[in-house]
C-alpha cells in the first residue's frame, strides 16, 4: 500500500477516535470500566443494515449486555467485556404481561420526533428513546438526562429537563396526528385542581394516610408508580405483572373487596391503617369495606379518585361513571370542597341519592 494512502487512513481513524470521545459526554459507556473498548465493544464494521454499526438491531444491541448470563459470556469471551462485570437480565421484564414494547416497536430513527403513531396498533417504543447510550447514570448522582422530550405545552426539547418530559415523547397528543388515548397532558396541567406532585411541586400540606410527609415543592417522578413489580429488578418503568406498569396490584373493581393485595399499590405509600381508620376522610373506611348493616359491598378508590390529577376537584376526586350517575332531581355530578374536612357530593351511587350528601369532620 502506498505510504501516503496509508498515513491518510490511519491519519482518518485518529480523528474519528477523537471526535467520538469529544462528542460523547462524561461517564458514557465509553467511559465504562466494564467496557474494554472505549467504541469498538458496541461498534462493529459495517454492522446491521440500518444500524450504526451495531452488531445486532435495535435492543438486541443492548441485551448482548443487558441481558442473559450466555449473552454477557460471549461479550467476555469476545474481549469486549470485563469477567467481573455484574449487569441485570433485561429480558425478564419486557417478557412481563405489561411493559414496553421494546420488541414490538416499529424501529427507531436517529432523525425522529415523537409521538410517531403512524397508524401502528402497538406504539413505536426502544431503548434509545428513553436512553441515552452514550450517557450513563452514576449511582449517587443526579439524574442527568441527555435524551430529546416534550414539554407540558408540547414544545419539543432537544435534552429533557424532568423524566416526565421524557414520558411525553409518547404519552402526549402530537397536533394534527392520531389521538392517542393515552395523553397525560391534561393529567398533569399545572392549572389542574390537584395531581400527584409529578410536574407541579408538593403544597407541603400535612397527609395523615402518608408513610413519608412530602415537603412543600417535593416532586415525584412517574417510575414511582410505573416500574417493576419486583423491588429487585432494575429500576425503571421497563415491565410489571400488573396493568399500566404499576408496581403492584391495584383492584379496580367496582365491589372490590378491601385487602393488602387488593389495594397493594396505594398501600405502597399510603398506611392502609390510617385509611381504614379514617385519618383522612370520615367515610374512607365506609366507601371501602362497605356496610354489612346496609347491605353494601366495598368499592376501589378508583371510584372517586383518579391516580393521576384532577383537573377540576382538589383530592385527586375524579369520579368514575361506570359506577356513579347523576343525581335524580338535580342531573349532576358534582363534588365540591367547603374548606378542609368539609364538602358535599352530588351525585347517584350504590342505588342511593345524594342530592347533595354532605360531611363535616374535624382532621
Amino acid at each position: 500500500m502506498d505510504r501516503s494512502v496509508w498515513c491518510a487512513m490511519n491519519t482518518r481513524r485518529i480523528l474519528v477516535a477523537v471526535l467520538c470521545v469529544l462528542a460523547v459526554p462524561a461517564w458514557a459507556h465509553v467511559d465504562s470500566p466494564l467496557l474494554t473498548d472505549p467504541c469498538g465493544s458496541c461498534h462493529v464494521g459495517h454492522g446491521e443494515k440500518g444500524e450504526p454499526m451495531l452488531e445486532k438491531v435495535e435492543e438486541a444491541s443492548c441485551f448482548r449486555c443487558h441481558g442473559s448470563d450466555d449473552e454477557r459470556n460471549r461479550m467476555v469471551a469476545l474481549g469486549h467485556l470485563v469477567p467481573s462485570a455484574v449487569l441485570h437480565d433485561m429480558r425478564p421484564e419486557f417478557d412481563k404481561a405489561f411493559s414496553h414494547p421494546v420488541e414490538r416497536g416499529g424501529g427507531h430513527l436517529p432523525d425522529e420526533q415523537l409521538p410517531s403513531y403512524g397508524g401502528a396498533k402497538v406504539s413505536h417504543a426502544e431503548c434509545v428513546d428513553c436512553h441515552n447510550p452514550h450517557e450513563r447514570v452514576t449511582q449517587g448522582k443526579a439524574m442527568n438526562f441527555s435524551v430529546k422530550g416534550y414539554s407540558l405545552t408540547g414544545q419539543y426539547q432537544e435534552r429533557a429537563v424532568y423524566e416526565y418530559n421524557i414520558c411525553l415523547k409518547c404519552h402526549t397528543d402530537v397536533s394534527g396526528g392520531k389521538n392517542s388515548g393515552r395523553s397525560l397532558v391534561r393529567d398533569f396541567a399545572r392549572t389542574g385542581r390537584s395531581q400527584h406532585p409529578v410536574t407541579r411541586g408538593a403544597s407541603g400540606r400535612r397527609m395523615p394516610s402518608l408513610f413519608e410527609q412530602m415537603p412543600a415543592g417535593g416532586l415525584m417522578k412517574c417510575s414511582d408508580c410505573h416500574r417493576s413489580d419486583d423491588p429487585d429488578s432494575p429500576r425503571g418503568p421497563h415491565g410489571s405483572r400488573y396493568p399500566f406498569m404499576l408496581s403492584g396490584n391495584y383492584s379496580r373493581a367496582l365491589d372490590a373487596d378491601e385487602n393488602p393485595f387488593a389495594y397493594e399499590f396505594c398501600y405502597g405509600c399510603h398506611d392502609r391503617t390510617s385509611i381504614l381508620g379514617n385519618e383522612s376522610f370520615p367515610l374512607h373506611r365506609e366507601h371501602i369495606e362497605g356496610d354489612l348493616v346496609a347491605g353494601t359491598r366495598g368499592t376501589s378508590c378508583a371510584t372517586c379518585h383518579t391516580a393521576h390529577g384532577s383537573a377540576d376537584n382538589p383530592s385527586l376526586i375524579a369520579f368514575n361513571l361506570q359506577a356513579v350517575s347523576p343525581a335524580d332531581g338535580t342531573g349532576r355530578i358534582e363534588f365540591r370542597s367547603m374548606g378542609e374536612g368539609t364538602g358535599t357530593c352530588t351525585l347517584k351511587c350504590h342505588g342511593y341519592n345524594h342530592a347533595p350528601g354532605s360531611y363535616q369532620w374535624t382532621p
